[in-house]
């Protein structure tokens, strides 16, 4: 049987939240979903649709590209904690041209599964659960948690343009459309979750922040193919901070203070290596048939 990867996603005490603020970050979640599901389309059975509530589900044909969905859809959501269980396994029951809600099989009760051992857990927001021995890659996809989530709003702000900006990507990973990566910047900055108490903890909205998207030209993507390389050489790109300032109109000290402090690069040092052990471990959508035979 041909193995396929099913992903659940869903909001932290979303409950807790006010009706106005949650209908905010509703509406906040479907422009972002709109942008991501055009971006990895080539990756996707199903688009990420929401399923229940606050809880979002797609299917997709490659573990690394899900991975990458929940990643950049946590960085964009954040103040908002969120978490994900991801399934590997068979997709037995399809219905042509409908939504993800509307499959069933293996693989999705493998990503119900996950999600609810991640809501027990106390140092993980993702899992994955696969026919495999999952415990090594469930916790190097959860070693970067702590830093995202230490981020402040402008830490944030500049972790989101460098993720569009210098991409993960798989190889069939669609990232040439510059109109969405600008639109995926706008929605962020101009509507993502403004200022409430998230935790414990007020944030401040961004919309007082000049952010010149107009200087996003060019797009240097970083594939995730298994092959495990000088993560320096990877990460560190050429005048990053530089053309960040340009964004973000301010000096390129600034830049360099705010990524340091954000723990931007070791962030993405730390998930680059954990993507790259993904890959390595579940394959992409060419060979992900093998954790089904091999493992069995």
């Amino acid at each position: 049987m041909e193995n396929y990867v099913s992903l659940i996603i869903d909001i932290e005490r979303s409950k807790s939240f006010e009706v106005n603020v949650r209908n905010e970050i509703q509406t906040y979640i479907a422009d972002c979903i709109i942008r991501l599901n055009d971006l990895f389309k080539e990756n996707m059975e199903c688009s990420v649709t929401f399923s229940a509530g606050d809880e979002l589900q797609g299917l997709f044909n490659d573990a690394v590209a899900a991975v990458l969905y929940f990643r950049l859809f946590e960085i964009l959501m954040n103040p908002v904690k969120v978490r994900a269980g991801i399934g590997i396994g068979e997709w037995t029951v399809k219905i042509e041209n409908g939504l993800s809600t509307q499959q069933d099989g293996p693989v999705y009760h493998r990503a119900r599964r996950a999600i609810e051992e991640v809501h027990k857990a106390q140092f993980q927001n993702i899992r994955i659960l696969s026919v495999a021995d999952d415990i090594w890659v469930n916790h190097l996809m959860n070693a970067s948690l702590i830093l995202k989530r230490q981020q402040i709003n402008t830490q944030n702000l500049v972790q989101v343009i460098i993720e569009l900006l210098y991409p993960f990507v798989t190889k069939n990973m669609s990232w040439s459309d510059m109109n969405k990566i600008k639109e995926l910047l706008e929605i962020k900055y101009k509507n993502g979750p403004k200022s409430f108490s998230v935790a414990g903890k007020t944030r401040n909205n961004l919309e007082d922040r000049n952010v010149d998207i107009d200087e996003i030209t060019v797009i240097d993507a970083i594939l995730i193919d298994g092959k495990i390389k000088d993560v320096e050489d990877i990460i560190l790109k050429k005048n990053m901070t530089a053309i960040v300032s340009k964004i973000l109109g301010c000096t390129r000290q600034n830049v360099d203070s705010i990524v340091r402090r954000g723990n931007v690069n070791k962030i993405r040092e730390l998930d680059y290596m954990a993507l790259q052990y993904i890959a390595q471990k579940y394959g992409g959508e060419d060979d992900i048939n093998y954790i089904g035979t091999h493992f069995r």
